[in-house]
């Protein structure tokens, strides 16, 4: 075998794996964009990342063909394509960072003064990785057109490894508010990369660390696609399948800690006859984005069905719970306030918190959905 054809041999082995990741990153961005709803924040942030990972595999083709070629007229193009690499890598971690928080805080707005201090590690290795063009810092390109690492090539990695160990530093303070489902899933983005690149660092040259976050993604992008599954389109609470999976999770746990608010809106008919069922579907997408706030990382909101919720809360404090409820309230009334609109937005609910007087979930359900139409009865 002539010595052109083991070097086309070689170089399509060590691009091939990319070549089909990106060809996959290319096909679920694009199904994505279709199908999931590109107004939540969680999903744009996650569009964003699959963009900068499949960019960066097309990079890493195009500086996998430009080393292998031996030809001195594209160290230009060698040179540009490394250090564009080089500059987008820590913006990977830095997405999957913004969609983990973005999962945890939908409500919450990214504070850029309160991270501020997290952009100093990305703009010393942006700069860096521009002065290699020159002068060979993070990585260089001999006469020969062949890539070597430069002496400050740990920066790179470290400054992604610096993204990935304060991502997963975050899943561990917000645990709480996460299933075991979930906590894993979110994991992957960074665990699966972090231990492969560990790995590649020290058997290849290059830092092909994408492969890995690619399939990271991809794990990823399937549990959203679970996810959608059990959620209520027209208000983007739990529906019934969430509810039902739930339910059969708690059943297993031997010393369960568990409240149950049922709650039902006030005058919901006569909003929907007099104001059309558009103006309906909208109280209960307002009511819902209150509910879930008022609630976030303490309890699974649920739309049972019609203008019907149910929150399933992991606490057996009578006087927590009443101040969840408190939060509901105060939030509902400010939007009832500055709303302009003739009609109010009121609800009713029924609390339980399980112990031993009760034989199961259901009974406990059961009673404190009593509750809410007691409560419902004396307004």
């Amino acid at each position: 075998m002539q010595r052109w054809e083991c070097l086309v041999i070689n170089t399509m082995l060590a691009i091939q794996l990319n070549i089909f990741m990106v060809i996959l990153l290319s096909i679920i961005f694009v199904y994505a964009c279709l199908k999931f709803n590109r107004k939540e924040h969680a999903l744009r942030v996650f569009f964003a990342l699959i963009v900068v990972t499949t960019l960066i595999l097309v990079l890493e083709i195009l500086s996998v063909l430009l080393n292998s070629g031996h030809n001195i007229n594209l160290i230009v193009a060698h040179k540009l394509v490394d250090t564009l690499g080089f500059m987008l890598a820590p913006l990977v971690p830095v997405f999957a960072a913004l969609y983990v928080y973005k999962r945890i805080n939908e409500y919450t707005k990214i504070r850029m003064n309160k991270f501020f201090w997290l952009c100093v590690p990305i703009v010393i290795s942006g700069i860096l990785s521009l002065g290699s063009y020159h002068y060979n810092w993070i990585f260089s390109i001999s006469n020969e057109n062949v890539y070597m690492r430069g002496p400050l090539f740990f920066v790179s990695p470290l400054t992604i490894f610096f993204y990935y160990a304060v991502n997963l530093l975050f899943l561990y303070e917000n645990r709480h508010k996460l299933n075991k489902e979930e906590l894993f899933i979110l994991s992957l983005l960074s665990l699966i990369t972090v231990v492969m690149s560990v790995f590649q660092l020290y058997y290849f040259v290059y830092l092909t660390i994408w492969n890995s976050m690619a399939i990271s993604i991809v794990v990823n992008y399937i549990f959203i696609i679970h996810s959608q599954t059990k959620i209520d389109p027209l208000t983007g609470l739990g529906n019934r399948l969430a509810y039902d999976e739930y339910l059969a999770n708690l059943r297993r746990k031997s010393n369960l800690v568990l409240s149950v608010v049922n709650i039902d809106l006030d005058d919901f008919k006569s909003i929907n006859d007099v104001y059309g069922h558009h103006e309906g579907d909208n109280v209960l997408r307002i009511f819902a984005q209150n509910l879930k706030a008022a609630f976030e990382g303490k309890g699974m909101p649920v739309r049972v069905g019609g203008d019907e919720f149910i929150v399933l809360i992991n606490e057996n404090q009578k006087e927590i719970i009443e101040r969840y409820i408190e939060i509901l309230i105060d939030k509902i009334n400010a939007y009832n306030e500055k709303s302009g609109m003739p009609y109010r937005i009121s609800f009713s609910y029924g609390m339980t918190i399980f112990d031993s007087t009760y034989n199961d979930l259901q009974e406990l359900i059961q009673h404190s959905d009593k509750l809410m139409y007691q409560a419902k009865q004396k307004k």
